[in-house]
């Protein structure tokens, strides 16, 4: 018995339908996938300072609904400059409010590192929840 693609997609969206408990388990394996490409993509200031406060190391998964028929997984950065390094600073001022144009370059060399990190990794990830859901269900079929 052979089948398209297309097919295959559709019937893994009816087993996902049918099994919400093994689809959320899916979900969060990925999404702990994605945190840890993430923590390995996100910049370092080359600063001295406690573990707990680089930004790589803030990064947390929080899973909705995990056992619903829509699971949902978050994951954020709970550092307060995080908003400062992935969207950058448009008009740099010293502690003065003097503007510094020539720190814009430096205060801006990791604008959108998340979306990039994001879309390097998603098809890797999507491809391995593709299999490990398909692993749970196989059981299941026969």
């Amino acid at each position: 018995m052979s089948m398209t693609l297309e097919e295959f997609i559709a019937r893994l969206e009816t087993m996902q339908r049918e099994y919400p408990a093994d689809a959320g388990e899916t979900l969060e394996k990925g999404a702990k996938r994605m945190v840890r490409a993430l923590k390995k993509a996100t910049p370092e200031s080359g600063r001295k300072k406690s573990s707990r406060q680089h930004l790589k190391n803030r990064w947390k998964l929080k899973m909705v609904d995990k056992m619903d028929a829509q699971p949902v997984a978050n994951i954020k950065n709970t550092a307060p400059h995080y908003h400062l390094v992935n969207r950058g600073v448009q008009n740099p001022k010293d502690a003065h409010g003097n503007p510094k144009p020539e720190w814009h370059a430096a205060l801006n060399r990791h604008v959108k590192f998340f979306e990039n990190a994001v879309d390097a990794n998603w098809d890797k990830t999507r491809k391995s929840m593709e299999k490990d859901f398909y692993k749970r269900v196989r059981e299941k079929l026969e």
